[in-house]
């Protein structure tokens, strides 16, 4: 495979299993809406709708933000440098959440301590989103021919917009 289809696949594959999540998540409420093959069909459109918005946001939005970014702290690179990065660090994503619906699945299966079974998630979280910054950084550092410190100066915008989705999150749940 080539290096821009792994990098397109890559991004459709999170988004994909993004749409696919929410459809078991929200399933009950999707049986609210339609019924028999056409909740199928609304799963469909949903995972469609997620893959082509996660593709917009890594390939595009994200790329060209941090690239912006990283010219203002001297980079060297080019912008498929920068979107190369960004969807080879999605890689632990996609490992992770097969790992984190593999513990929901046995969990529910075997009756596990749902405190446990939330404590496991959020450390194999953490583990993955640290190895997730660490290919980030360690490929701006090499792909921008920059020093550690800029690199990791260089997530500032994808850190802001996390932070600014999580403060939008908090503030819709407690309103």
């Amino acid at each position: 495979m080539y290096q821009a289809e792994w990098i397109h696949f890559n991004a459709l594959l999170i988004g994909a299993l993004a749409g696919l999540y929410s459809c078991f998540i929200e399933y009950g409420h999707l049986k609210e809406i339609a019924s028999g093959v056409w909740v199928i069909v609304l799963c469909l459109f949903i995972i469609l709708i997620s893959s082509g918005i996660v593709m917009l946001m890594y390939n595009y939005i994200f790329t060209y933000i941090l690239y912006w970014f990283g010219k203002l702290l001297g980079s060297n690179g080019v912008v498929a440098d920068t979107r190369t990065v960004i969807t080879y660090s999605l890689t632990p994503g996609i490992i992770n959440l097969f790992i984190l619906w593999t513990i929901s699945y046995i969990s529910k299966q075997t009756g596990l301590d749902t405190e446990l079974q939330l404590w496991t998630q959020r450390i194999i979280s953490i583990v993955f989103f640290t190895w997730t910054m660490t290919i980030i950084v360690i490929g701006f550092k090499t792909l921008n021919k920059y020093g550690i410190v800029k690199a990791i100066l260089n997530l500032f915008p994808l850190i802001a917009i996390g932070l600014f989705y999580l403060w939008i999150k908090h503030s819709l749940i407690h309103n």
